[in-house]
């Protein structure tokens, strides 16, 4: 239902766009393959490997996508829409609404809504995050920062809060050659309760989009 309501949106969303706007439409996807799954710290897969996918449809300052990876003993599939514009000459926006489906699990489902500003810098890009959890979902504060390193390489580094439940950083090094994205990751959280083991992975991914 969620998903038809967001498609139905959508749709009305594109219906009002002008036919200069239309001219500017976008379509692409996106598959890779991955070491494993980790959103926010944790493994979505109990350490296994996850084949992920998207599509996406750019309009001018809008878009509208869905997202697909295998996870433990389910499918995610992700719906989100939103919009993208400049604040300045080196910052930009990212505002939208994402919705997080799982579907043999369907009470695992969950809303957010987000804000993004990233930073063009000399030497990479910086961006904050904060995604506010709907219905008693917690919330999430990411802080990126993405550095530019010779031979096109690129030294990545996270830290996150995932409200009540963990905190978390990373360290990654990646690289496209051509259409082709590596990238290899290095995750540590801590959960905010003991009853659980913090986690440690290491992540390696290969991709494109076209």
């Amino acid at each position: 239902m969620m998903f038809t309501k967001l498609f139905l949106i959508s749709l009305l969303t594109v219906t009002a766009i002008s036919t200069d706007a239309m001219a500017e439409v976008d379509f692409n996807t996106n598959i890779s393959a991955n070491s494993n799954y980790v959103w926010r710290g944790m493994t979505q897969t109990n350490n296994q490997a996850a084949v992920q996918g998207g599509i996406d449809l750019n309009m001018g300052a809008f878009y509208i996508g869905a997202w697909t990876s295998n996870v433990l003993n389910d499918t995610e599939i992700d719906g989100y829409v939103g919009m993208k514009g400049k604040v300045s000459n080196t910052v930009e926006y990212d505002l939208g609404f994402i919705r997080y489906g799982y579907l043999n699990t369907s009470s695992n489902n969950f809303n957010e809504t987000y804000l993004a500003l990233t930073e063009d810098l000399s030497y990479g890009r910086f961006t904050v995050k904060y995604s506010k959890g709907m219905s008693d979902a917690p919330d999430d504060l990411a802080v990126d920062l993405s550095i530019a390193l010779p031979r096109q390489y690129s030294l990545d580094l996270a830290w996150g809060d995932y409200d009540s439940v963990a905190k978390r950083y990373s360290v990654g090094l990646s690289k496209s050659f051509g259409q082709v994205d590596f990238s290899a990751v290095y995750y540590k959280t801590s959960f905010d309760t003991s009853a659980k083991e913090d986690e440690k992975n290491i992540v390696v991914s290969v991709g494109t989009s076209f």
